[in-house]
């Protein structure tokens, strides 16, 4: 049986947004993704852009919308929980393609019959501005703001459907992580690893890899962030995987460093104090825990090891819809963990040389962190 979220909590996520749209006196609210940041409207819809941008249109009472480009229609129609489904030039692909002949709706159409003062749209800081000065025009004097917040309220809290997908998930890219670690071979390039672990992936029941896997070795492993290049790797250099499937919109992320062939003992001491941190974190993380107090312990345990001067943020942050979601646990946070949130212990450490992620998927308790994720949370040499 397919893991997956039910109608049901759909329309309960509906209903728990109106609900706060009427606190924060919001007529109506729409909530934009894109295919790279798919969560907004997927939370609501189960709808997944592919080219094309999207969006959730929220009255403060009554029936949503899904809005759509022109080309996706019938995809759409298939995904989504939403039963309303418009088409509107604005979210068609960036080619701005002009569709001739073919019946697209507008703004008016959108917010035809309704009385609309004051409209929160999420998703503020990555629409587009040319929608957006379509999408006021049709508006008239209504105040727009940014209704990031309200989403992220009723998003950060996982129903045991959304954790039940993220335990799948976790389990598929442990899977990821151990064909790579059980084929992973000097001369391989970084691109030939992350084929490994697309493959197992795929091949155990993911939608889809969560987000675009990566390999870096050497000097490449340095970046934070990265994609996989034609680069060999080789025999005593870090070799940072990151590995990670998506489950029914839920993605999780396993990373470690590998060493093949002899492993200096300096490089052995660098990745045990990151794999330390790590543990360290999640021992920290409890119901009741400022999220704050716990990045300043976590620097404070890598400083005091010698190795302050590679903290490049964390030491975790959110996770469900996206493999990053909002918190951050960082040393500004004034956030107060709370049951059944979800997060990512991300520990990055790098230096100019050579750098490293630890990573794994918990699940906030009263009590210890349930852990998703732990397969070879140790120094790897091969």
């Amino acid at each position: 049986m397919a893991i997956e979220i039910p109608l049901s909590e759909f329309r309960e996520r509906i209903a728990k947004i109106q609900k706060v749209m009427g606190r924060e006196n919001l007529d109506a609210l729409i909530a934009f993704s894109n295919e790279a940041e798919p969560a907004y409207v997927r939370y609501f819809s189960d709808y997944w852009p592919a080219f094309e941008t999207a969006a959730v249109f929220i009255p403060q009472s009554g029936d949503p919308t899904l809005l759509i480009g022109p080309e996706a229609g019938t995809f759409a129609r298939s995904r989504s929980k939403i039963e309303k489904v418009l088409s509107l030039a604005d979210f068609r692909e960036s080619a701005q393609p002009e569709y001739p002949g073919l019946d697209i709706a507008t703004w008016h159409d959108v917010f035809e019959g309704l009385s609309i003062e004051r409209l929160g749209l999420a998703g503020f800081h990555m629409f587009p501005h040319t929608i957006y000065m379509n999408m006021t025009k049709a508006l008239g004097d209504a105040q727009v703001v940014d209704a990031d917040n309200i989403v992220r309220e009723i998003m950060i809290i996982k129903s045991p459907a959304e954790i039940a997908c993220l335990r799948e998930s976790a389990r598929i890219s442990e899977l990821g992580f151990k064909a790579v670690v059980e084929n992973i071979k000097p001369g391989m390039t970084e691109v030939q690893v992350v084929s490994l672990a697309t493959a197992a992936i795929l091949g155990n029941g993911a939608e889809a890899v969560g987000y675009p896997l990566w390999c870096c070795s050497g000097p490449n492993s340095t970046q934070a962030v990265s994609r996989p290049t034609h680069r060999k790797i080789q025999e005593g250099e870090i070799v940072h995987v990151q590995i990670g499937a998506k489950v029914a919109g839920y993605s999780t992320s396993v990373a470690r460093p590998i060493v093949l062939g002899h492993c200096p003992d300096e490089l052995r001491k660098f990745m045990q104090v990151g794999c330390d941190a790590e543990n360290l974190a999640i021992e920290l993380m409890v119901a009741g825990a400022r999220a704050g107090d716990i990045a300043k312990k976590v620097h404070g345990f890598i400083t005091d090891q010698g190795y302050g001067h590679t903290i490049l943020y964390g030491p975790a942050h959110g996770c469900g819809q996206m493999e990053c979601e909002w918190p951050f646990i960082e040393s500004t946070s004034e956030v107060i963990l709370q049951e059944n949130m979800t997060f990512h212990i991300c520990m990055f450490l790098g230096d100019k040389h050579q750098g490293f992620r630890f990573e794994d998927c918990i699940v906030i308790k009263d009590g210890p962190a349930e852990q998703l994720s732990n397969y070879k949370r140790e120094v790897i040499v091969l």
